[in-house]
């Protein structure tokens, strides 16, 4: 699986937009788009990578979260390329209904879909076996220092990532984390844990 990430309208707030191919693209491949962002500005990068000849660009849209800066733009999308869209809850262009555990093809390979509720309650990570690899979405996964407020379910969370083994986290605003994944979530767990839970 190829992972792309898109570049991002500057003069927009939006996400980061990640593009999932097939190494070769495959016919079988699955063209899959992880949060389209606030507005269409993607559509023209997208439009200029090969994905692969008599597919469509992009087969189907994974929703990491609602939230205006990941989903705005995911009706337009859904209509230039024919796609269908999943999410965890209903929203504007959504045809399916995520299931933790459920287990989606993107690319030439498989991601696990997480409920890891948090940032919100209808936040999701996709997880690749084989890759070792996370979409993090705005699940936050480094908290330097104790102090604050978090929630029980954001404890849970922590808790289920920090078992996963990751190499590579690709998140929803940042650049993505190559390096010592599971003690930094670890480390955030920790910090978490020392201090107030609601």
């Amino acid at each position: 699986m190829r992972v792309i990430q898109l570049a991002r309208n500057s003069s927009n707030y939006t996400c980061r937009s990640y593009l999932l191919l097939g190494d070769w693209n495959q016919i079988d491949a699955v063209n899959t788009l992880i949060d389209p962002g606030t507005d269409g500005y993607i559509m023209e990068e997208i439009d200029q990578i090969y994905t692969g000849c008599g597919k469509f660009p992009v087969e189907q849209i994974l929703l990491t979260h609602n939230h205006f800066d990941h989903a705005a733009s995911a009706d337009l999308l859904k209509q230039k390329y024919g796609a269908k869209v999943y999410g965890w809850v209903p929203g504007p262009g959504v045809d399916n209904l995520l299931k933790d555990g459920q287990v989606l093809r993107a690319g030439d390979d498989y991601l696990d879909v997480l409920h890891t509720p948090g940032h919100s309650s209808d936040s999701v990570t996709f997880y690749c076996q084989s890759q070792k690899l996370l979409f993090s979405g705005d699940t936050q996964l480094r908290i330097r220092t104790s102090g604050g407020k978090y929630t029980r379910d954001y404890v849970q969370t922590l808790v289920r990532l920090a078992q996963l083994e990751i190499e590579l986290v690709y998140p929803g605003h940042d650049e993505p984390i190559n390096h010592n994944v599971r003690s930094i979530i670890v480390n955030t767990l920790q910090n978490v844990r020392n201090s107030e839970i609601v």
